[in-house]
């Protein structure tokens, strides 16, 4: 397939008005001659008549073969990407074909969304950037997720609410397999166009903080709670803490991060102090992206946090829809709680040598 996408815009550019949502992350455009959309829908159904839920390994090995045939220029822009990560946090790839979309689900334990022909346009994107994998506590470890509102679970902290503010994080910070990157392909935006993904890139946010500050961040003690949508999987309504951890480590420059600041506190007063200040330069630099049909937003799950303005769900069939996967630079380094060296994460959080007890 020749000259699928244009070339890449990696030049870092920044919001100059702060209306504009999106010119704060790099992007891509991807633009496709009737011929070539033609041939990546044959690729992506193809993917998809793996069965992602049954046979994820199959799915991803077609999704690699695959994404050998997009352009030079959007391989090499999502390899820089992967390499090197963003100033803004994020990549942004405008226009993905996602073809016909059905209602929306009212329940993501559906897995509606790994049947559509999006999923395999999703997992070959995907696959340039990271290996995909999934956690068998969420919704059975499948790879591909649908993001959608849940009525109930408005008020919540989880990704399927919606009234509530989900605050800035990492991606299942309490796990040592949490994701290097995440991904989020948007099928369909909320009905008022206001439920923005925010970007908040540590290189932003570090000096905003005094060293006193980043110095204690860098310590152990801190402590993050396991999601509750694991706690569901695992059969639980108990509380896990994990810790002690550090909510910065590595480079001084460009330290990664590891907090959510629904789920993590301090262990001591000061560190609570110091996580309260992280808060507060995080909400301020957050960069907010109002993700459109086509939109796939790549998040560095190390080096940002990233959480979702409020909107209003219908449930009517037309609500805001994601597709969500993880993604992983080193799929080995979780190889003991892979069963069978699949790419589904099995362990039991309450039981890890990291679990605070008493």
């Amino acid at each position: 397939m020749s000259d699928v996408l244009a070339a890449p815009d990696v030049s870092g550019r920044t919001a100059s008005n702060p209306s504009d949502v999106s010119k704060g992350v790099t992007e891509l455009t991807f633009s496709l001659s009737s011929a070539e959309l033609a041939r990546i829908r044959d690729a992506a159904e193809h993917c998809v008549t793996a069965d992602i839920v049954a046979d994820p390994e199959e799915f991803t090995a077609r999704a690699v073969r695959a994404a050998s045939s997009l352009s030079a220029e959007l391989l090499d822009g999502l390899r820089m990407f992967r390499r090197y990560g963003s100033p803004l946090g994020g990549l942004l790839v405008r226009g993905c074909p996602v073809f016909d979309i059905p209602s929306t689900p009212a329940d993501p334990a559906a897995l509606t969304g790994t049947t559509l022909t999006a999923a395999g346009i999703f997992g070959i994107v995907s696959a340039v950037v990271g290996d995909q994998y999934g956690f068998k506590p969420e919704l059975g470890g499948t790879v591909v997720q649908d993001v959608v509102p849940v009525r109930g679970l408005e008020q919540t902290q989880q990704s399927v609410s919606s009234a509530e503010e989900l605050s800035c994080h990492v991606e299942s910070a309490f796990a040592e397999d949490r994701p290097d990157f995440v991904a989020l392909l948007c099928l369909r935006a909320d009905h008022d166009r206001v439920a923005a993904t925010t970007l908040s890139p540590i290189e932003s946010v570090l000096p905003l903080l005094d060293a006193d500050t980043i110095g204690i961040l860098r310590e152990q003690r801190f402590k993050t709670a396991v999601d509750a949508s694991f706690l569901d999987g695992i059969g639980t309504t108990d509380p896990i803490q994990i810790g002690p951890i550090q909510v910065l480590s590595g480079s001084p420059q460009r330290p990664r991060v590891r907090a959510d600041f629904a789920e993590t506190t301090g262990m001591d007063d000061a560190a609570q102090a110091a996580l309260g200040a992280l808060k507060q330069c995080v909400d301020k630099v957050a960069v907010p992206v109002l993700l459109q049909p086509g939109d796939l937003l790549f998040v560095d799950n190390h080096r940002a946090f990233h959480g979702r303005r409020p909107y209003r769900a219908h449930w009517d069939g037309a609500d805001r829809w994601l597709l969500r996967t993880s993604l992983t630079r080193d799929l080995s380094r979780s190889e003991d709680r892979r069963p069978f060296d699949g790419r589904i994460v099995d362990t039991d959080y309450s039981r890890g040598d990291d679990v605070l007890r008493g």
